[in-house]
């Protein structure tokens, strides 16, 4: 006997065992299955990822506007806070050592001033020298403490809101 292949047969594997060939075959096809089965699971994969990327940045988006109205509304309580803050202190300061470097400037640069008491002119705004409040009251009635502060001593302003 001759070990080399039949005519007929060139090139074609000769197998010793067809048990063998039929295994080979029998482990290609469950390597197909395999391998097609990761790709079927990574592209699952793929689109859980993208399914999450997208609920991901619709969350942060959301998260975003939210921060963005929160940090809006603590300004306003912020500002609010400041507000009552100043109100407290010049509630709580004496009137007549905040104002009385003020008092003394208008004087001695020869400005108008006014005491509570006296009559408002035509036109004439008040700003109290003590906490800053402007007042406009009406021609001929009698200044009243300030307001705000409660001290009685303006620097008067001709010309209304306007003037300086």
């Amino acid at each position: 006997m001759s070990k080399e292949p039949k005519a007929g047969t060139k090139g074609a594997r000769q197998v010793d065992n067809p048990d063998l060939l039929l295994e080979d075959e029998k482990l290609s096809a469950g390597l197909r299955q395999e391998l097609e089965q990761l790709v079927k699971d990574e592209l699952a994969v793929e689109k859980l990822t993208a399914s999450k990327a997208a609920f991901l940045n619709a969350w942060l988006k959301d998260d975003r506007h939210r921060a963005a109205g929160y940090l809006e509304d603590l300004g306003g309580e912020l500002k609010t806070l400041e507000e009552r803050y100043g109100d407290w202190m010049l509630e709580a300061a004496d009137p007549t050592k905040a104002a009385w470097p003020a008092l003394m400037h208008c004087i001695r640069r020869g400005e108008p001033w006014a005491l509570a008491g006296e009559t408002a002119g035509e036109g004439e705004e008040l700003q109290c020298l003590g906490c800053g409040y402007r007042a406009l009251p009406d021609a001929g009635s009698q200044i009243t403490p300030c307001h705000r502060c409660g001290y009685g001593c303006f620097r008067q302003i001709s010309g209304g809101l306007d003037a300086g």
